[in-house]
């Protein structure tokens, strides 16, 4: 098990230092934390959630999670209008987020598991003859 758990560390290792030099995963990173902070401060601003629950909201929807219920949904005109344009625009850029890291982490499953066989391969496969230098014993 310990085993297991030390692969599982690697490949998440390997997955962040990929996706963190990936630049357009960043660029929609960046692009989902403004959307996020603009929602959190309409949310908060316009509708008068207290900062905690307007950020809670945002992320929500982001995520089409929201947590629709008494009392969560918005309270003004502008909020509802506000709402579906937040909605589909970041709806999209959440999804492109969250397929970017998925690809990004199939891939580096996908390139371990290849580096772990080639290894075994290597260790399997005796030396050459023919790779060894005349008159060395």
């Amino acid at each position: 098990m310990g085993a297991s758990l030390l692969v599982l560390f690697k490949l998440a290792y390997d997955v962040v230092k990929r996706l963190v030099r990936d630049e357009y995963f960043r660029a929609l990173g960046t692009a989902l934390l403004m959307m996020l902070l603009a929602g959190t401060l309409f949310f908060w601003l316009v509708e008068g959630r207290s900062f905690v629950h307007a950020l809670a909201y945002a992320a929500g929807t982001l995520a089409l999670n929201s947590p629709y219920g008494e009392g969560w949904g918005p309270r003004t005109v502008a909020g509802v209008v506000f709402n579906v344009f937040y909605l589909f625009l970041g709806a999209g850029l959440y999804l492109l987020f969250v397929l970017e890291a998925g690809k990004t982490m199939v891939l580096s499953y996908e390139e371990s598991v290849r580096a772990r066989a080639e290894r075994k391969a290597a260790k399997r496969e005796p030396a050459h003859p023919a790779a060894r230098t005349p008159g060395a014993q």
